[in-house]
């Protein structure tokens, strides 16, 4: 009787958040997955990628960065929604969309509600209503991702920029740790969406420097590497759904070989990427 809910797994684009400190390579990571045969479409929202897209050869573009206007932030979100339909109507070929940012693009959304409910500010509608408000309008964004991800085939790629806060919890001691720079329940909703969290960070590498007087100092000293923390620590945000090393090179390739590997059913561990 239960032969009728027999069905093969499902390979589906993952929907990836990449996170980071600003200039550790966000953008520059994401849009390396550009090529002329799985092309990207970027939702621009943050104004510091045109060297990247310069390089990478990205032109399919759509610019909404927010301003101070309240109006005009609003109506780039109406934008911004009118594009995601856009590609629905058609068979573009498009293989992925990166938005850049999405914390950015919270702020169209928070505009978005404050003109809606004629407000002048998010929090001029009372006690969380207006992120409450915002969170749907976000959540439209969310839905529509996933939309073109099961009817296209287009994977969805966040960036976001992040902050520190000091996490509390019953069983430790409070510690600091990257987190999303989103209000504290889309950041739930986004970490919760996401098959794969990344977090770039650079390579540090401690040296003992010979101050004098028989002294050795420690100094941390930045290599100029990147790599992708993909699993959570004290410390970072992060998480994957497909068995990825906890470390692996901030190299897009690199990271598409892991993911293929976790469907074609190869075990990849962190040795085995050092001596690859």
């Amino acid at each position: 009787m239960l032969e009728k809910y027999k069905r093969k797994v499902m390979r589906k684009p993952e929907k990836l958040v990449v996170e980071g400190e600003a200039g550790a390579g966000k953008t520059t990571f994401a849009c390396s997955s550009h090529t002329e045969k799985d092309p990207v479409f970027v939702i621009n929202a943050d104004d510091g990628g045109e060297n990247v897209f310069h390089k990478t050869g990205i032109s399919l573009i759509h610019d909404c960065i927010p301003t101070g206007d309240v109006k005009e932030n609003s109506q780039k979100w109406d934008s911004v929604m009118a594009t995601l339909r856009d590609i629905a109507s058609e068979k573009s070929g498009i293989k992925r969309i990166i938005i850049d940012s999405v914390d950015k693009l919270e702020i169209l959304a928070q505009a978005k509600v404050c003109t809606d409910h004629k407000q002048p500010h998010i929090e001029s509608l009372g006690y969380g209503k207006g992120y409450a408000y915002s969170r749907g309008e976000m959540a439209k964004l969310l839905s529509a991702l996933n939309y073109l991800r099961d009817t296209q085939d287009i994977q969805p790629i966040l960036i976001c920029h992040t902050q520190i806060r000091t996490i509390n919890k019953p069983t430790m001691e409070p510690y600091d740790s990257f987190i999303l720079k989103l209000h504290k329940s889309l950041s739930a909703d986004v970490m919760e969406w996401a098959d794969v969290i990344l977090f770039v960070a650079f390579e540090t590498i401690v040296k003992k420097i010979d101050s004098g007087f028989n002294r050795k100092d420690s100094r941390a000293i930045q290599s100029g590497n990147r790599f992708l923390y993909t699993s959570g620590s004290m410390g970072v945000d992060a998480k994957n759904r497909f068995d990825l090393p906890p470390e692996i090179p901030a190299d897009w390739n690199e990271y598409r070989k892991l993911i293929d590997s976790f469907w074609d059913g190869k075990k990849t561990n962190s040795e085995t990427l050092k001596k690859g």
